[in-house]
Order: C-alpha cells, then sequence, then structure tokens
C-alpha cells in the first residue's frame, strides 16, 4: 500500500488475474501517458461487482488477462488533462462501467454514450493500443466527461456502487416514465435489487413488489421500501399475477423460469433484463405476442445520467447497504470469494481503512 502526497487518500496496490484460478495476485504495469481531455483518479473506494466475478472467471467468455478489475470507484483526481477546464485538482468524482465515449455518434447525441460504438470500457477494454485496467489499481485514467462529481452528503464508500449497480437500476425507471401510479416488481433482493426497492420508493411508486426465492430477506425489503414481499418457493399467490408495469430481473439462476417471470408482468407492461445470465435464456412467445408485453435491456447510463442518478439520490437518500473489504491482497481475496459463495451482503466495497462491519449506511 502506497500513501499519495496530494490527497493522503491510501492508494490500492493492483489486483489482477492472469489465469483460470479464481484468486488475485499483485501485478505491476506501466501507465500510459494522460491523454488532454483525461483526468488521474486516485482511487480510495471501489465496489466489488457482479461483473468483476464473471470476468475473472471468464464466465462471459470475452476477458483478456492480465485484467485488474473495478467499475465503480471514487476518488480524488491527482492529474488533469490540457484540454479539461471544468474538473481540477482535488476533486471528488466517481467513474462507472464507461469510461470514454466518441461524443460524435447518434447514440452520443441521443444521450446514450454508454452505447457508443467507439465507447472504451474502465478495465478490460483497449485504448490506443492499450489495455485498461480498473479501480482494484491505485489509479485511473479516464475521459473527463466520464469523470462525475461526488454530491457532498455521498460518501466515498457507500458512493461507490452507485456508479454501477446505482445507475443500472435507476435507468428503466427514467426510460419506462415510472412515477406513482405505476406499480413495480423486482426479482432477486440482492446487490441489484436492493436499490431497485429503494428507487421505487424514491418514486413514491404506488407498489413496489419484492420477489425473492425465500423469505429470508422480507424484513429487509420491507426497510428498504417494499409494500410488498413474495416469497417464491412458496408459490405465487394469484394476486400478484399481471400486477406490475415494469419488471426489474436483477437476479437469476440457471433454474429461473423466464415465462414465470413474465406472468408478473401486467398487459403492456415490460420485463427489464438487468444481469446478464451466463446461458441463453427462453421466452414463450404467446406471453409476448398476445399481451403486448415488452422485454427491456439496460445497459447502465450515460455520463449525462449518472449526474442525474448522484444528484436524486442525494436529495431522496437512496444508498447501498454496504460490506466492507480492506485494500490488501487477502483482504479483497476474501471479498471476491464471499460474492462467489453467496456470502456478500449486497454490496462489497474495497477500502482503505480495512474495516469488515457489514454494516448498512
Amino acid at each position: 500500500m502506497t500513501i499519495d502526497k496530494f490527497t493522503g487518500y491510501a492508494a490500492f496496490e493492483p489486483f489482477v488475474l492472469d489465469n483460470k484460478e479464481t484468486h488475485l495476485k499483485v501485478h505491476t504495469f506501466q501507465r500510459r501517458p494522460l491523454e488532454p481531455d483525461e483526468v488521474e483518479i486516485l482511487v480510495s473506494a471501489c465496489g466489488i461487482c457482479g461483473s468483476d466475478v464473471h470476468q475473472i472467471t471468464n464466465g462471459w467468455k470475452r476477458a483478456t488477462y492480465p485484467l485488474i478489475p473495478g467499475h465503480e470507484l471514487i476518488g480524488k483526481i491527482t492529474a488533469v488533462g490540457d484540454d479539461v477546464t471544468h474538473l481540477k485538482l482535488g476533486d471528488r468524482v466517481g467513474v462507472s462501467p464507461v469510461c470514454r465515449s466518441c461524443g460524435d455518434c447518434g447514440d452520443c447525441a441521443d444521450g446514450f454514450g454508454q452505447l457508443c460504438p467507439k465507447k472504451v470500457t474502465t478495465y478490460n477494454g483497449v485504448y490506443k493500443g492499450h489495455t485498461t485496467f480498473g479501480g482494484y489499481s491505485d489509479r485511473v485514467s479516464v475521459q473527463a466527461k466520464w469523470a462525475i462529481k461526488i454530491p457532498d452528503n455521498i460518501g466515498d464508500e457507500e458512493g461507490a456502487p452507485l456508479l454501477c449497480a446505482g445507475i443500472t437500476t435507476y435507468l428503466p425507471f427514467k426510460h419506462q416514465k415510472v412515477d406513482e401510479t405505476k406499480s413495480v416488481g423486482i426479482v432477486g433482493i440482492g446487490g441489484l435489487g436492493h436499490l431497485a426497492v429503494q428507487w421505487g420508493r424514491a418514486h413514491k411508486c404506488k407498489r413496489v413488489i419484492a420477489f425473492s426465492s425465500s423469505r429470508s430477506k422480507e424484513q429487509e425489503a420491507k426497510e428498504l421500501g417494499a409494500t410488498d414481499y413474495v416469497a417464491m418457493n412458496e408459490g405465487i399467490p394469484d394476486e400478484y399475477l399481471k400486477s406490475v408495469d415494469l419488471l426489474l430481473v436483477c437476479g437469476s439462476g440457471t433454474s429461473s423460469s423466464w415465462d414465470t417471470f413474465m406472468g408478473l408482468v401486467k398487459n403492456r407492461g415490460t420485463l427489464v433484463m438487468l444481469d446478464i445470465p451466463e446461458k441463453p435464456v427462453a421466452f414463450s412467445p404467446p406471453n409476448i405476442v398476445y399481451r403486448h408485453t415488452n422485454v427491456a435491456g439496460s445497459f447502465v447510463g450515460s455520463h449525462e445520467d449518472l449526474a442525474e442518478m448522484l444528484a436524486f439520490a442525494s436529495k431522496t437518500g437512496v444508498r447501498p447497504w454496504i460490506q466492507k473489504v480492506g485494500n490488501s491482497l487477502d483482504e479483497v481475496n476474501r471479498g471476491i470469494n464471499l460474492l462467489m459463495n453467496g456470502k456478500a451482503h449486497y454490496r462489497l466495497v474495497i477500502c482503505g481503512e480495512g474495516r469488515d462491519e457489514g454494516q448498512k449506511l
């Protein structure tokens, strides 16, 4: 661990997996020069995301080793490119899974920079021949417009998961124009789902229904803002069939029935896929055709969306429930193993203090 002279933050040493064993080890590399439109950020907190596990294990079959994960991070700016005018040294900013877009294509023009065909991902991407490495390292360099200022009332550790899990679950509410007249359902009350429940509460939805595999999270789901709770292993009561305008699928498994999920959606309603299963999924066409239902996807957000989401979270009090791990190699590996073994309490965050409190913030 090193201490940066400018900010005084404890900086993370880089961690990497360069073989098929599920553990991380130290990796050093030469950083590329800072581009004129970029800023360099000293990482103070970085979430351990489920996507990191998919990449570490190459479950999605698109990982390039060596890789350094970490795409929901917060830190202070330690270097500013010559063309950057809206950020300065010492600004506290956050970074999402996307760290660069062209700004000229149709998607960028329409406010969907995260879909830009020339986008660069925060890790496991390539820019000018250099591999991008994420927030498990001590510093990252990103295009300045993708470095989003963090509101003062959102701390580094609680704020980091908002940059991926937060925006991923926030955006469907925006795109589907959800308000107090709508009922929403959330399948999977975990790292994504517990934030989706809070967004439903914050949007004052008339009904926020948590669908979970068992009854173990009922009390917490209601504390988060769920008006109803359904333990799917006990069967689904008839009143919850065709009950929601919007269904967010935040967690699924190999045994999940997507037709069962679709059966929860009202006629003309929408099911939004937020997690990405490693195996193909199937829907029965009549569930879609005869009921005018929609299936949509949602991939993080643009830099404009991120700023909007953080402002809304700041105002409404939406925050992830986090479990902290330290920034030593053993601690980060422990965090990865907690997530892989289903023992993470909502969101895991690597922090400089080295505590593991499992606390709710």
